[in-house]
């Protein structure tokens, strides 16, 4: 049986995105001490992380991407945790973001709707620019220019058919082009005609807009994680975080280095 609700962070692909999503879920576990969060991750040795005292799990995913497609095995996992998910009531987090303060009444939006997201700082799907042109062009032609665009970094939903099958939806659609997945979001939204609540920029917010606003979570996105300006942006704000994240994986990158160099970082 599935647990109440809970929050789910994605750290697949290489150390550097499981280090981020273990300092995600650490800064949200200050805010929020009694949620059950749960890490998925691709990577070997996960039993090795040191999780003592976070009540966070680490949980072993295998993503069906084709070889040398790392980069892109977290897509994979985002679009199919509806089926991951131990959770009745779920809250997904990109492994670029931190909480800056309790959740308050985010939960309460599954009484209304059963899919919660913020819209991207390009609202419009005429406005995206971080897709290949040919993926724009095929979702414009599928949904128009004037379909909200949102930004998966943070999904919540209630577990339910109508969810699910937004998630099967989801993973089909973001197959046709195996890379982003923000615009597949969008046209399995359109094509699947559930009702998704708008949640506040404040909980989905780049620091750029954050200036004397309400700030749930930062999302400090495009691509900074693997060059390590999230942990160091994170670091400048919740240094103790990331040396506690930092020492719980001490043992887990020597086993990754030593075992598998390729995916360290």
């Amino acid at each position: 049986m599935k647990a109440d609700r809970g929050a789910l962070f994605c750290g697949s692909g290489s150390f550097n995105y499981l280090e981020a999503a273990l300092i995600s879920a650490l800064a949200l576990r200050q805010h929020e001490p009694d949620l059950p969060i749960t890490v998925f991750s691709d990577l070997p040795d996960l039993d090795s992380v040191s999780l003592e005292g976070t009540c966070i799990a680490m949980c072993l995913v295998s993503p069906q991407v084709a070889p040398g497609s790392n980069a892109f095995s977290s897509r994979w996992v985002k679009t199919r945790l509806a089926k991951l998910s131990p959770y009745c009531n779920s809250l997904y987090v990109d492994a670029d973001m931190l909480a800056m303060q309790p959740l308050g009444g985010l939960w309460h939006v599954l009484d209304r709707a059963p899919v919660g997201l913020v819209r991207d700082r390009l609202p419009l799907v005429s406005l995206c620019d971080h897709v290949a042109h040919e993926e724009k062009v095929f979702t414009l032609d599928a949904v128009g220019g004037d379909a909200t665009h949102f930004n998966s970094g943070l999904i919540l939903w209630r577990s339910e058919q109508a969810t699910d099958s937004l998630f099967d939806h989801w993973h089909q659609q973001w197959c046709r082009f195996a890379r982003q997945d923000q615009l597949a979001l969008v046209r399995a939204i359109f094509s699947s005609e559930i009702q998704v609540e708008t949640l506040p920029n404040s909980y989905n917010l780049s620091p750029r807009d954050a200036r004397g606003q309400e700030v749930y979570f930062l999302h400090r996105w495009g691509g900074t994680v693997e060059r390590g300006i999230f942990r160091r942006f994170a670091a400048a704000r919740l240094p103790a975080v990331v040396a506690d994240a930092q020492k719980r994986l001490e043992v887990f990158k020597h086993l990754l280095i030593s075992g598998a160099g390729c995916h360290s970082g």
